[in-house]
């Protein structure tokens, strides 16, 4: 199955709008919710129980000028046993000059015997802001499949201004690689990573700054420094655990100073 979504907005002088919207199947979006904030809040449904072999589905997303849009799913993504073919998925985001995009999937799921690729591109302006995440599952963890997928890969490049700033390349793949060794997932089961670009640089240095230290046994983040934004990686149990704690992240980040 060939899935497409592609949704632009528009500022129409009080609130964010659909200036343009279509998806194909397995995809469907339905008409924003809006926050007391403003930001529009469009959640992407599925009409497939996950993805398998020889799927190819497409995300692309233009945010218009002084736009808020917050853009999530409905649940996990499920990536299915691919039986030694492949899935793709391609994902396109443009943010315009003073528009906020928040953009938080939830945690994707590897079944045994998966092998997917992902690319995306995330195109944004200096006076743009962007909360980007993903979160990876190893595996159906309760049914004993913990890095049972053949082979996952999902490379995201975020530009500013055309100039690349955050450029991640996760690759799990449990034959070849190491991967419950020290530097790879070190006994956790679950990662992600989140990039932040706003203007407030005080912001952006708050974010940094903060105490990501914890219960070893829940999520562990760490923040670093792009040359423009913030990235953080987390480890973890559960692909709920890091979703929540990004969330918290980025609470405060979109809620900040909102009329």
């Amino acid at each position: 199955m060939n899935g497409r979504l592609s949704l632009s907005t528009a500022f129409d002088g009080q609130k964010t709008v659909t200036e343009d919207l279509y998806f194909a199947p397995p995809f469907k979006v339905y008409s924003p919710f809006y926050d007391h904030k403003g930001w529009a809040k469009y959640i992407s449904m599925c009409g497939s129980a996950g993805v398998l072999a020889g799927d190819k589905n497409e995300i692309k997303l233009f945010v218009g000028e002084n736009c808020k849009v917050i853009f999530t799913d409905q649940g996990y993504q499920k990536l299915f046993n691919t039986n030694g073919g492949v899935s793709k998925q391609s994902i396109k985001l443009v943010v315009r000059k003073n528009a906020r995009l928040c953009y938080m999937p939830h945690p994707i799921m590897t079944f045994t015997g998966c092998e997917h690729f992902s690319m995306g591109k995330v195109n944004i302006t200096e006076s743009s802001e962007l909360i980007f995440s993903e979160i990876y599952c190893c595996g159906r963890t309760a049914m004993g499949e913990e890095f049972g997928l053949k082979r996952f890969r999902s490379r995201t490049e975020i530009a500013i201004d055309g100039r690349a700033d955050f450029i991640d390349n996760t690759l799990i793949a449990p034959a070849a690689l190491p991967i419950r060794q020290k530097g790879f997932f070190e006994g956790f089961t679950h990662t992600g990573f989140m990039y932040i670009y706003t203007p407030d640089k005080t912001m952006l240095e708050s974010i940094y700054q903060a105490d990501y230290t914890g219960d070893p046994d829940s999520a562990q983040l760490c923040a670093t420094h792009t040359e423009r934004g913030i990235a953080i990686r987390a480890l973890g149990h559960s692909g709920e655990e890091i979703f929540d704690a990004f969330q918290n992240i980025a609470e405060k980040i979109a809620h900040k100073n909102s009329v």
